[in-house]
């Protein structure tokens, strides 16, 4: 098998005509985004978990507030993050991730939201967002890796995330195999 022809990048899709005349830009850009909607769904996770802990949430799904997502999930955090009795240099590391969390969120937004059209000239994707206030669309021109990399960012993101949850809020648990590890929990 050649060094590029990963299993990754060979499949079958199973509705084929979802990529009727698809060249391999689009595939990527596609396969991008779905990577893109995976990692922040993960960091949406593990945010889910600290807001619950941080506002001292008993039932992690019934609370309303709990339930945000993206930007607004990091704006809840930041909130019960102003009210928490962790030391100063454990909130400014938090902080820190959530201000790279909204940042991360309003880019996948972009993404996710906006239109696409491949620009044959400029070997780039156009693409065109709207939102909430903007007197006119947002057009830019985005290289298909600058997806690929902004999942990448939110998959570092998660793991410092989760890192932080654990050292704060973790609790030992045992595995199906029997070993003592250290766990976030959030109650249901």
């Amino acid at each position: 098998m050649p060094e590029n022809d990963t299993p990754a990048t060979r499949f079958e899709a199973p509705l084929p005509h979802l990529l009727g005349g698809a060249g391999e830009d689009e595939i990527a850009i596609n396969v991008g985004l779905g990577l893109v909607a995976r990692e922040a769904a993960a960091v949406e996770y593990v945010l889910h978990g600290i807001y619950v802990h941080l506002a001292g949430v008993a039932n992690a799904y019934a609370d309303k507030s709990a339930v945000a997502t993206g930007g607004g999930l990091v704006k809840r955090c930041n909130a019960q993050l102003l009210k928490s009795p962790l030391p100063s240099a454990d909130q400014d590391e938090l902080t820190a991730a959530l201000g790279d969390a909204d940042k991360h969120f309003q880019e996948r937004n972009r993404y996710l939201h906006g239109y696409w059209r491949f620009d044959e000239e400029s070997h780039q994707w156009l693409t065109l967002k709207g939102g909430h206030g903007m007197k006119r669309a947002e057009i830019t021109f985005v290289a298909s890796e600058e997806v690929w990399e902004l999942a990448d960012r939110f998959r570092n993101l998660h793991h410092r995330l989760l890192d932080w949850d654990l050292r704060h809020f973790g609790e030992m648990t045992e595995t199906e195999n029997g070993h003592q590890v250290v766990a976030s929990v959030k109650r249901s």
